[in-house]
């Protein structure tokens, strides 16, 4: 990872597994994720669990004591870690959002990974990723600005 980045999956009829997407090294630590999801009553509803990497990387999620989840619904699994400065601020910050579908294996949910963004401000420090979204603000604002003049 060279900076922030976005990917998405191949889409059509190319499957793309969680290692296609996901580095094992860098997932690997994190302490926890937050899954994010829809509930039957269409509220959307985050809940902290554990996880560990299967021998083949794949990601499987400790079934969280929450409302339940859609069976092959899609979640959104925040992976973030960030250490206070005891005279304040922070370091160490990164994170990783992966967007996919959850299936159930052995008491746990399987994490099969569609869209992934991430940081790390070890590889991309965090005034230069403000600087690199400049672009990206400018052109939202301006979609925006007609609006406005209405």
């Amino acid at each position: 990872m060279e900076e922030w980045r976005h990917l998405q999956t191949r889409g059509g009829n190319q499957f793309m597994t969680s290692l296609d997407l996901v580095d094992p090294d860098r997932i690997s630590r994190f302490g926890y994720g937050v899954i994010t999801w829809i509930d039957k009553d269409g509220f959307p509803f985050s809940v902290a669990t554990d996880f560990l990497l299967s021998e083949n990387g794949e990601i499987l999620l400790k079934k969280p004591s929450a409302p339940p989840m859609m069976p092959g619904g899609r979640v959104g699994v925040l992976f973030n870690h960030i250490t206070g400065i005891p005279t304040g601020g922070y370091t160490d910050r990164r994170y990783m959002l992966v967007w996919g579908r959850v299936s159930e294996d052995q008491g746990f949910l399987k994490l099969h990974a569609e869209e992934l963004s991430e940081w790390d401000e070890k590889i991309l420090p965090f005034d230069k990723l403000c600087a690199a979204a400049v672009p990206q603000a400018k052109k939202y604002l301006e979609s925006l600005q007609p609006s406005i003049d209405a």
